[in-house]
């Protein structure tokens, strides 16, 4: 059973998964499974390839576990999935290290990873950020805390199934944005740069558009290219202010996106109306 926070991450690689399978799958020993994955090892020449990373157009893949997860079972015994996460610097990265520093860029990261991970099944812990982060778990602990401290929801394995997923952090910028704050309070208050809370207001406007032209959650999360677990929190974020009071504010958002979509679908008659 692993002990300390290195043993804890090496037991969430694609080896564990393997075993786990052969384990709960087809009923192999545990002594049996892991003789199999050597022996898959050996022949496939794996013993120097780390599966756990594999870094692509400034992404990696983790293996992680799965959202579905039991709190009890001890690590080894508990179903593993694999997500792609963005652990590189972005433009929007960039931008916001030089307006803030280095702390509120892995902040965001966290954020990021975080949700990434819970759209695709599984869950990070704080010892995969920090190992993911080249940080001290406590660095983490006092991120989050932070975080959490200014109204995000970091859905992580040690607080999912106990509080659930929350809402993105993306939602709580665009609840921002609708309650009339510009875009320099929401960048002092979220620590994100203008350009990522300018996408973020133009997807909200995009799924704007599809709910008013009555598509599904599913087509919406297509069309705008964001999950469906974002298109549902922004679907409800939209009737929660769809009032009087709010009523400028989303018209504004609504006729961005409709100029927006108008250009780019110029040579697509009849896409949008």
């Amino acid at each position: 059973m692993p002990k300390t926070e290195l043993d804890r991450v090496k037991v969430k690689t694609l080896d564990s998964q393997f075993e786990y399978i052969l384990k709960e799958l087809f009923e192999y020993s545990p002594r049996e499974a892991k003789a199999i994955v050597e022996a898959a090892n050996e022949v496939y020449q794996l013993k120097h390839y780390d599966p756990s990373y594999h870094e692509s157009k400034d992404k990696i893949v983790k293996t992680v576990i799965s959202k579905k997860a039991k709190h009890g079972p001890v690590l080894e015994d508990l179903p593993k999935v694999q997500v792609t996460l963005t652990k590189s610097i972005t433009k929007e990265d960039k931008t916001l290290f030089r307006i803030e520093n280095k702390s509120a860029l892995r902040r965001v990261k966290i954020l990021r990873m975080a949700e990434e991970s819970l759209e695709q099944g599984g869950l990070l812990t704080q010892e995969d950020l920090a190992d993911i982060l080249e940080v001290s778990p406590r660095t983490i602990r006092r991120d989050i805390k932070k975080l959490k401290g200014k109204g995000f929801s970091v859905p992580t394995r040690g607080t999912y199934q106990d509080i659930g997923p929350g809402v993105s952090h993306k939602t709580k910028i665009i609840e921002l944005y609708l309650e009339y704050n510009t875009y320099s309070e929401i960048q002092r208050k979220t620590r994100h740069s203008p350009g990522a809370i300018k996408r973020y207001i133009n997807d909200f406007g995009r799924v704007l558009l599809a709910i008013k032209n009555k598509l599904s959650i599913k087509e919406t999360a297509h069309i705008v290219g964001i999950s469906e677990r974002l298109v549902k929190e922004y679907t409800e974020l939209y009737f929660k202010y769809n009032s009087s009071e709010h009523k400028e504010r989303i018209a504004d958002i609504v006729n961005i996106a409709e100029k927006k979509a108008s250009v780019k679908t110029e040579a697509k008659k009849g896409v949008i109306k």
